[in-house]
Order: C-alpha cells, then sequence, then structure tokens
C-alpha cells in the first residue's frame, strides 16, 4: 500500500473514533442535563424566579464539563493528536516517493514544530472556544433563558435533544458534524504542512493535485484535478487560489501560494497537493 493511501487509512480512523466520541458526548449531555434540570423549582411544571433556581444556574457549565469529560470523547481528540506523528512519518514517505530525484534532509524541515503548533490547534479547535461556541454556549444560553422566562421544563429538554441530535443530510448530529470536521481537517491540514514546508526549503515546479471526484467535490477540486490532470504548474498557484475565490466554493481564506498544500479545496477537503518536480511539459 501507497504511503498516501496509509494516510487515508489514518486519518478515517481517527475521524471514526472522533464521531464515536461526539456522539458519546452527545448522549452523556442529554442524559446528565435532563437530570439537572429535574433538581430545579418549578410551578406547574415552569420554572420558577427563585434563588434556588439562579444558584442552580452557576453549575451549567460544570454540568456540561462533567457531561463532556465523562465521554469517549476527550479520549478520542487524544487520538486525533497521537496520529500526527504517524502522520508525519507517512507524509515524508510520500515526499519520496514523488521525488525520487529529491536528497531530502527531513531534518531541515523543522516539522516537530509545526506538530506543535497542529496539536495546540486541534485540541483548541476540539476542545477549546471552537467547541464553546457551537455546543456549550448555545446550551448555556437557552436553559438560562427558559429558567429565568419561566419556560416548561418538558419544553426545554425537548429544545435540548433536538438541538444535540437533529440531522442534515449528512445523517449526523451537531457535535459529531463538527468533531467530524476538526478531526479531518486537523490531520489533513498537518499533511499539508509538512509538503509546504517542503516546498518552502527544497523548491518545486508543480503541484500534484491527488485523490477522488465524488458528487459533490468543489469546482476548485474538480478544476485542478480535470484541468491539470492533477498536475498544477507552481507558477499557475496564484491565479488558481483567485480563481477558487470568485468561483468555487468552501475555500478556507487562509489559503496563499504559500499555504496552498495545508488548505487545498478548503474546509473538510481530502485531497492532497504534493509539491514535485517535473520536465516542463
Amino acid at each position: 500500500m501507497k504511503a498516501e493511501d496509509k494516510i487515508d487509512d489514518v486519518i478515517d480512523k481517527v475521524v471514526l473514533d472522533a464521531r464515536n466520541g461526539a456522539d458519546d458526548a452527545t448522549k452523556k449531555i442529554i442524559s446528565r442535563l435532563s437530570k439537572y434540570l429535574e433538581s430545579f423549582e418549578l410551578a406547574d411544571g415552569s420554572f420558577v424566579n427563585s434563588t434556588a433556581n439562579k444558584q442552580l444556574l452557576t453549575q451549567l457549565q460544570s454540568e456540561i464539563a462533567s457531561a463532556i469529560n465523562g465521554s469517549t470523547y476527550p479520549s478520542a481528540v487524544a487520538n486525533v493528536v497521537r496520529s500526527l506523528e504517524e502522520i508525519e512519518s507517512l507524509a515524508e514517505q510520500v515526499l519520496i516517493e514523488y521525488n525520487p530525484s529529491v536528497t531530502v534532509d527531513f531534518d531541515k524541515l523543522g516539522v516537530s514544530q509545526l506538530r506543535i503548533m497542529q496539536t495546540e490547534t486541534i485540541v483548541q479547535n476540539m476542545t477549546g472556544n471552537g467547541l464553546t461556541t457551537e455546543i456549550r454556549q448555545p446550551i448555556r444560553d437557552a436553559i438560562n433563558r427558559n429558567v429565568f422566562a419561566g419556560a416548561k421544563m418538558t419544553e426545554t429538554k425537548a429544545y435540548l435533544k433536538e438541538f444535540l441530535t437533529a440531522q442534515k443530510s449528512d445523517k449526523m448530529n451537531r457535535m459529531t458534524r463538527y468533531a467530524n470536521v476538526w478531526a479531518q481537517d486537523g490531520v489533513m491540514q498537518y499533511d499539508g504542512m509538512i509538503y509546504d514546508q517542503f516546498r518552502s526549503v527544497y523548491g518545486a515546479n508543480y503541484m500534484r493535485y491527488v485523490g477522488s471526484l465524488i458528487g459533490d467535490s468543489r469546482p476548485q477540486c474538480v478544476r485542478w484535478i480535470n484541468k491539470y490532470s492533477g498536475k498544477i504548474p507552481m507558477n499557475k498557484i496564484k491565479s488558481e487560489i483567485a480563481w477558487a475565490t470568485k468561483n468555487g466554493s468552501g475555500l478556507n481564506l487562509a489559503i496563499t501560494e504559500s499555504t496552498f498544500s495545508t488548505y487545498r479545496g478548503g474546509y473538510n477537503c481530502r485531497h492532497k497537493a504534493i509539491p514535485i518536480y517535473l520536465s516542463d511539459e
């Protein structure tokens, strides 16, 4: 099996772990907060504006944290981080396979520092402010609002369950969808960072854009594989980014000529952009 295929296998595994962990966290949050809400003072099934209820609300953040920490989600995030070392080794093999004429000193690439930076990014996105914006804060806002407004406890529970379990066309709930994107992007971006670093240190005259096209592949990915047969001249990268910005979709705005391999077709993109040397065609 080629190294690039092994990378796909590693990503598939950590993404599946992240999804399962997020599913477990979702169940734990619903269960724990359901019991937590039952401890509030009610009148005819509605929350009352009492000192005891206000005091209970101060525990809300720790209740959510305990639910998440008591699930398999933290270990799934740890697995994503641990996979970076394996990705690093496989990315080096990919560069050797695609650039057999280049003698590479991988110590010069400084990938250990990249790994530290990407570890921090993954942890922050999957457990820090990103998760707060997507999951924790909306839950806190809804429960606080409903308690102070004297809403029905049954309605609050129903809203909480709907918020967390509603699925879209991808058949994933809110937290699972979030974990899926950030686990995949976290690992894929690290793989791409190594390729960008290689190009920065050793140069390249083409970018090999590889991967399958599927029904919902983005316009830029379709263009880069079909128009260029997956071999984009480096002197075309800037204009191709401009084309994708105007005509494509889902592009990560952080993409530049220097970060093309890192961000590729955009969020949740599974293609690889590998710098290579080719004789001019």
